[in-house]
């Protein structure tokens, strides 16, 4: 686990330990949920649509309608359908992630660049993800961006929670947190992960942040788009509303869970 020190404005001093490949936060040795493991309550209508589309597009490039009856790319057989059919969606989210690691990436190393740690980025070889990096570079441009952090770690003392905040920045005078998608939209739910952000950078930083930024790089085209919250104060109030409920159902999980190991 890396281990980072984080220092409050008030002077205490905390270490949150933070496991990439598990993507879980400890402090003091105890778990910590992330903000987006408490957002995970919320529920996402559009996926299942999506990943039953993505199955019946994988069937029509995979299945053809012949005279004698359906043919099977590769002579598939039926299992060979039913799993491609069931997995397509993994392989379409898989590569849309590789494009979002990729501008991310790009991101914070042109961030670290403008703040003098490291080399300035080389442009990558996908054209997607040039579009994406050409329209934050635009975005760059139109705002006046003074950048104090990429990548920090946060911690809430008092409402216990943790995570990792794109970046950091002083945005047309307003101090600012920064969050980068790769979607096909900007969802609301991103809303109360930026103000979830900002009241932690708030909490450790001792000022109040004005702006909260969704960058959004679509994970198909790479279209840019940027929107700033309207609300921070009501995201934030709506952010603990998901943390209580987060909290209740693992309670009652782990409840149910002991009644069955007595039994």
């Amino acid at each position: 686990m890396a281990k980072y020190s984080l220092e409050y404005f008030d002077g205490e001093s905390i270490e949150l330990e933070f496991s990439e490949g598990k993507h879980t936060y400890l402090v003091g040795g105890k778990y910590v949920p992330s903000v987006t493991t408490i957002l995970g309550v919320i529920n996402k209508p559009a996926l299942m649509p999506w990943a039953a589309a993505e199955g019946a597009r994988w069937f029509k490039d995979n299945v053809l309608l012949t005279e004698d009856g359906l043919e099977f790319s590769g002579n598939m057989s039926i299992d060979g359908v039913y799993n491609g059919i069931r997995s397509a969606f993994r392989k379409k989210s898989e590569a849309a992630r590789g494009i979002g690691t990729i501008v991310h990436s790009w991101c914070e190393a042109a961030i670290n660049f403008k703040m003098g740690n490291g080399d300035e980025p080389d442009l990558p070889a996908d054209e997607n993800a040039v579009r994406a990096i050409g329209g934050f570079n635009k975005w760059v441009d139109d705002n006046t961006i003074e950048w104090i952090s990429s990548e920090e770690k946060l911690y809430h003392r008092g409402h216990n929670y943790a995570g990792t905040v794109d970046a950091v920045a002083n945005i047309n005078g307003e101090f600012c947190v920064v969050d980068f998608k790769t979607s096909t939209g900007i969802w609301d739910e991103y809303f109360l992960q930026c103000a979830a952000y900002a009241e932690a950078v708030r909490h450790i930083h001792g000022e109040v942040v004005e702006g909260a930024w969704i960058l959004r790089f679509d994970k198909k085209t790479g279209e840019f788009e940027a929107a700033k919250s309207k609300d921070i104060a009501a995201d934030f109030k709506a952010f603990l509303g998901a943390q209580e409920l987060h909290y209740r159902l693992k309670e009652l999980k782990d409840s149910n869970k002991r009644s069955r190991s007595k039994k």
